[in-house]
This record gives structure tokens, C-alpha cells and sequence, in this order.
């Protein structure tokens, strides 16, 4: 179980993903109590998928944020992973910079952390190349690329039935044809995790999940 031995009783690094569980929730918990009383119009799952990628891919310390931290989550592991429509780019970001706003004024930014200004100013920064990678097929994963093409033969990624039917579809196809849609020919980076992440099926932005819950 969490060991609960950080602040007011969040334990920012959990062990396992059981621990994980937990301590994401009460994070998000915290995120969403925050935003009400700021006023702020804001879905309280937008840190989850930084969050997540942190963990699972990264140090595993959720509120300790580097720049760098900022480079991989954002110009690595959402290009390989996340699928984002164009015109929610923008909201991805912004989130983000809302999330490092509520651990600053919560005091939860681990202290080792570069101050919240830099990780504000720095998401800034690399919205272009952001925005580059997002659009750079090469970069996505074979998961990404083979969750694109359910999506667009109309299977919604919550319905497991409906995933489970497709990926049989797929897999009795030709192999040319599979190979077509995962790009296997390109040889695309494949970031490797610290654990095996729950779910099959890419993180999608917040925005996403609004979307589809419209």
C-alpha cells in the first residue's frame, strides 16, 4: 500500500500501481477541489495523462517536474502515444500549465523541482515543436497507429467489445496490409516503461474525453 509519508498524506511516489491508483486519484482530487475554488472552468482529469507517462515512463515521482520531464512527456511519449486532434493541440498545453499552476499554489511541486514560473514558461516554448511532433507520423507507436485506424472505421476505444471484434478483424487481415497501417517499415522509436501501463488503448487528452462524452 501507499507509504503516505509526503505532504498532508500524498505519497507523490508510489511503488506500484495499486499505489499508483491511489495516489492519482487524490491527486486529481486535490486538482479539482483547487479549480472550484479558483473559480476555473477545468476538467478535473487533466492531470492524468502527464501524470500517468511520469509514472509509468519516467522517475515515478508525480510532483517532481524538470524541463526535461516537460521534453520527454510532451515531444516523445505524446507524439508516440496520445492521439489528439489538431484543433485541441492548443488545450493540451494549457492544461498542463494549469496543472503546474495548482501544484505551485498547493505547495505540492517537489521542492527539487525547477521553479513552476520555468515549467510554465518552458510548455511555452515548445508548442511549435509540440505541434511538429504531434504531426510527425514516424513518431507514433504501433499502438497509436493501430488505435487511429479503429478510430476511423468508427470503433469507440470505451466500448471493449467493440475494440476486442476489431483488433480479430485486424489481425486476420493480409500482412501487407497490416504492415500499411502499423508503418512497420518506418521503424518508429518505441518508449519504454519503468511498469506496464493499465489499459490497452492510448491516454487521450481531456479533451478527448469530453469529446466523447458529447
Amino acid at each position: 500500500m501507499a507509504r503516505h509519508d509526503a505532504v498532508g498524506g500524498f505519497d507523490p511516489e508510489p511503488e506500484d500501481e495499486d499505489d499508483y491508483d491511489e495516489a492519482n486519484a487524490a491527486l486529481k482530487e486535490r486538482f479539482g477541489i483547487w479549480a472550484a475554488e479558483k473559480g476555473l472552468e477545468v476538467d478535473p482529469e487533466a492531470p492524468e495523462s502527464p501524470v500517468h507517462y511520469k509514472w509509468a515512463y519516467l522517475d515515478g515521482h508525480l510532483t517532481r517536474w524538470t524541463r526535461a520531464d516537460l521534453d520527454e512527456v510532451y515531444l516523445e511519449l505524446y507524439p508516440a502515444k496520445v492521439i489528439v486532434e489538431d484543433d485541441e493541440l492548443g488545450e493540451v498545453l494549457a492544461e498542463a500549465r494549469t496543472f503546474f499552476t495548482f501544484l505551485a499554489d498547493t505547495g505540492l511541486l517537489d521542492e527539487d523541482s525547477d521553479p513552476a514560473e520555468v515549467l510554465i514558461g518552458h510548455l511555452s516554448a515548445i508548442e511549435g515543436r509540440f505541434r511538429a511532433n504531434m504531426a510527425d507520423d514516424s513518431r507514433q507507436s504501433f499502438g497509436k497507429r493501430l488505435w487511429r485506424q479503429a478510430l476511423s472505421e468508427g470503433v469507440s476505444l470505451d466500448d471493449q467489445a467493440a475494440v476486442d471484434a476489431f483488433i480479430a478483424r485486424f489481425n486476420a487481415r493480409p500482412r501487407a496490409e497490416r504492415d500499411t497501417v502499423l508503418g512497420a517499415n518506418l521503424s518508429p522509436r518505441q518508449p519504454q516503461g519503468r511498469f506496464t501501463p493499465k489499459g490497452t488503448p492510448p491516454r487521450p487528452s481531456s479533451a478527448k474525453r469530453r469529446k466523447r462524452r458529447r
